[in-house]
């Protein structure tokens, strides 16, 4: 029960850290993967298609480089709250 904390604080500071120093373009590939509108649904690209207009995100390109940032960001931020997780779990450990 008390180990659960240390592993999840541990494994969100790296994830975190990772995302946050973009280690081997990783921030680049989840906003290339996972927020480009072109990796969308596909029946989601046929019906704005069929509705006559395209995705209102098509002017992804523009917008990369903010969204890496975001990315980035959010990473520092996730590790933040690894290290809350891992000092709750020290915590929890040292009181047992």
């Amino acid at each position: 029960m008390y180990l659960l904390p240390l592993l999840l604080g541990v494994g969100l500071i790296l994830v975190g850290l990772a995302l946050a120093t973009d280690h081997r373009g990783i921030a680049q590939r989840i906003v290339d993967t996972y927020l480009n509108p072109a990796h969308a649904a596909p029946s989601l690209l046929r019906t704005f298609n069929r509705l006559g207009f395209e995705h209102p995100g098509m002017d992804f390109l523009r917008y990369a480089p903010l969204q890496w940032r975001f990315v980035r960001i959010w990473g520092g931020f996730l590790s933040a709250f690894g290290l809350a997780f891992l000092a709750a779990g020290v915590v929890l450990l040292v009181r047992a």
